[in-house]
Order: structure tokens, then sequence, then C-alpha cells
């Protein structure tokens, strides 16, 4: 993250990082309180309040900010949509219990019952029964492969009316959301497992915010994101402070916002069909596409780690500089198909060369607008549109089928437009850099 985000950082967490005391705090039922301990390993679980938290990373930061001599590593496992029994992924992609192994987490915090609850107060005990299962299977492992798992669940948020008329005022989720919330209190009571509820403090969160904390009325934006932090900060550590100053604590979420970029990737993988699913078999020379795809993984796995290591100097009041020097080699790939070329390159037509080969219909014409000879940019282009005023857009995808960890993000999305009107590309402007597989746009 460059200087002038960091700054941005710093100035918009100096007024609200240091009024936990005065937020309204969820409630926390009657198990054991959280003890966490040096090197723990936190993941968290669950539904897309989980996986937007790592884009934000307010409590990841909180945390670290408590508990700088602690050394710890956290982990999202987020995806939206997930429920208790339903989490949809890619063919041998890895269960839930494996991913939580990978990551050797010692305490999980689960986000669950947003989108069970949507299917209301008939599918409740049947929500509760895999409630109950979901503890009982979770507690019966050794993620970390010493000792059963401390679990924390948390209640959905609330359903914020944002007052559009596009967007549901959000009473029936609420009631919903109520009746769930309630469910997973005397579960975890049963089960003699920490529940936080996240729903009543955010409904009061709503009230007094004077502008909305959610984006569209049920995934947070960033400051929503913060008060909601806040509030678990609060009730799952009510006698913890902060041991960064507003600077430092501005420059330790920094840290943590480009570990959980790494990580984002490695986890989320956008071409996942490539690594984990059906084109992963595709192999030649004894070598497949996983074996290329998992190698450039582990290079996440080990450039998140390298990460960690700066998050816990810096929440000390320190540095670290995150030097990368312990990467996995890259795999060299051989092509299945060779060209005439020297190694094995294939000669490709130029435009017009193209153009002139081509059988046109009558009263046809083919006009040459913009290639990559003329603007080195348009590298795999997948998608065109034409905007309003008239200007062609492209989406181009150099780092087909992922961005390479060990290279910078080179896919963009480029405008072409041609100024005199020649029917001609006379420039190509970058509209936006530093994309991940960026398949299409919309205006």
């Amino acid at each position: 993250m460059n200087s002038a985000s960091s700054a941005r950082l710093i100035h918009h967490l100096a007024a609200p990082c240091f009024l936990f005391a005065l937020m309204v705090f969820g409630s926390v039922q009657a198990a054991p309180p959280l003890q966490l301990r040096k090197g723990d390993h936190i993941a968290y679980i669950g539904n897309a309040t989980a996986d937007r938290m790592q884009h934000s990373a307010w409590l990841e930061t909180y945390i670290h900010g408590m508990f700088p001599e602690y050394d710890l590593t956290v982990r999202n496992l987020g995806y939206p949509g997930d429920e208790l029994k339903i989490r949809n992924r890619e063919d041998n992609f890895g269960s839930p219990d494996e991913w939580l192994t990978k990551v050797k987490a010692s305490v999980v915090f689960c986000f669950f019952g947003h989108n069970e609850a949507l299917k209301g107060p008939g599918a409740l005990e049947g929500f509760k029964k895999d409630l109950a299962e979901t503890i009982d299977s979770m507690l019966a492992q050794k993620y970390d492969g010493q000792t059963p798992p401390r679990l924390v669940f948390f209640s959905p948020i609330a359903h914020e009316n944002l007052n559009d008329p596009n967007l549901p005022d959000g009473q029936a989720n609420n009631a919903n959301f109520a009746i769930y919330t309630q469910a997973m209190k005397e579960v975890c009571e049963s089960k003699n497992v920490l529940f936080v509820d996240i729903f009543a403090p955010s409904k009061e969160l709503y009230a007094k915010a004077p502008k909305p904390l959610t984006m569209n009325g049920i995934h947070l934006a960033d400051q929503g994101d913060q008060a909601v932090s806040q509030v678990i900060a609060k009730a799952l550590f009510p006698n913890e402070k902060l041991r960064l100053d507003p600077e430092g604590l501005g420059k330790l979420r920094a840290a943590v916002l480009d570990k959980n970029d790494y990580w984002f990737n490695r986890y989320r993988v956008v071409d996942g069909y490539n690594v984990f699913g059906g084109r992963s078999k595709l192999a030649w020379f004894g070598q497949s596409n996983a074996d290329v795809m998992m190698r450039e993984m582990e290079i996440f796995d080990v450039k998140t780690a390298n990460r960690d290591g700066r998050i816990w100097a810096v929440a000390k009041g320190s540095d670290l500089e995150v030097k990368d020097d312990n990467l996995p080699e890259v795999l060299s790939v051989k092509t299945n198909i060779p060209g005439a070329l020297a190694d094995g390159k294939h000669k490709y037509l130029g435009g017009q060369e193209a153009i002139s080969k081509m059988k046109v219909a009558q009263g046809m014409k083919v006009n040459l607008f913009a290639s990559e000879e003329m603007f080195t940019e348009l590298i795999n282009p997948v998608q065109m549109a034409v905007d309003p005023d008239g200007r062609l857009f492209a989406s181009v995808w150099p780092s087909y089928p992922h961005w390479n960890p060990t290279q910078p993000r080179k896919d963009k999305i480029i405008c072409l437009p041609d100024d005199n009107g020649d029917g001609v590309a006379d420039r190509c402007v970058t509209f936006a850099d530093e994309l991940n597989s960026v398949t299409g746009f919309e205006f």
C-alpha cells in the first residue's frame, strides 16, 4: 500500500479507534470467556459478513493491537452464501475441516445464520439441528494437531433500512434474524460454546449512525465493519485495550490489508476450475495444470506468511521489511503445441495481413480499428464494449489464467478513443489497472 493510502487510513482511524467504551456491545452468553494464547491461529468461517471482514480488516487489526505480544496468525475462510451444511466449492477444493486443518486453526470465528434465516421460521428446527451437529463435529477435531478448537459463533447482523425504493426495508428479514439469533444463543448455551449477538447491537448502530453502515442493507461498508468490529472486540475482550496510538493502528491495519490481499487471492483464486476443478487434470509431458497452479498457490502461502511477520512487528510498535526471498521456484511450462519459430513460438498474422486473407461479403468492409501492433497493452482482449459517448473499451487479460504472485498485476480495462473520427484508434488510455483476471465489465 502506498504512503498516500496509508495516510488516508491513519486519518480515518484517528477519531473512532478508542471509542470501545462508548459503543454498545454484543451480549455474550454464559460460556467460558475466550482466552487467546501466544501463537494462536484464528480462522474466520461463514457467510459474507465473515468474508468481507478481510477487505476492511478492522477486527483483525483490533485483535493484533490488543495482543501484540501473542504473534497471532489470522486466516479468513469466509465465503459469501455459506451455510452450516451448504458450502459450494469447486471439485477437489477441500472440505471445511481440511482447510481449518491447513491453517492450523486453534480459534474459529463462525459467522452463520443469515442465509439460513432467509428460509423463514419453518426451517428453524432444522437449523438448530444443523448447528448442534456442526458444533459437535468441530469440537471433535484437532485442527492445530493438539487440542479441540475454541469456537465463537456470531449471529447475523441486522438488515439496515436504507429508505431506498429499489431495496427491501429489511423488516421481514429482521423478524427472521431475531428468531434465528435466539436459536443460536440457545444451542450454543447448551453446548457451552461462546456466542456473540451482533444482531441487536447492529440495529442500534444503524439507528445512531450519521450515514449508512451497509452498502445495500445487508453487506457492511467499511465504516459498518469498523463499528461492528468494535462491538465484537469489546464483547470478546472487555478488559483489553489497544496498545497503539491512531497512527500506529493505521500502519498496523495497512500491514493486515497487505497480508489479506495475498491470502484472498490464494483462498479465493479466480480460476478455480484450472486450480482445483476439471481443467486442473489436463496434463502434458508429465505436468498438469494443477501442478503448475498449485505451485503458484504455494507461493501465495509463503508471501502471506511473510507478511504475518511484519504484522507482528508493527503491532509491537516496530516494523519489518518483507523481502519475499524464500519463495518456491515457479514451474517452467512447456507448450503442448510448439510452433515453427525459435523456442516453439508461433508466427501470427498482423492485423492488415489477416484482413488481406479474409473473404468479405459483397458490399462489406473490414476495418482495423486497433491491434496489439498499434498498442502493446492490447494483450488477450476478452471483451469490448462501446460507452454512451462512442468510445471503445476493452478488458485485457495478459495474466491468464490467473495473476502470477511473483509478478505485478497486469490485467486492465483500457479505452481506445478515435479522436479524429477516421475509424482508427488514436490512443490507448488505461481506465483501470492492477486488476486480476478481469473477464468483463458493464457501463
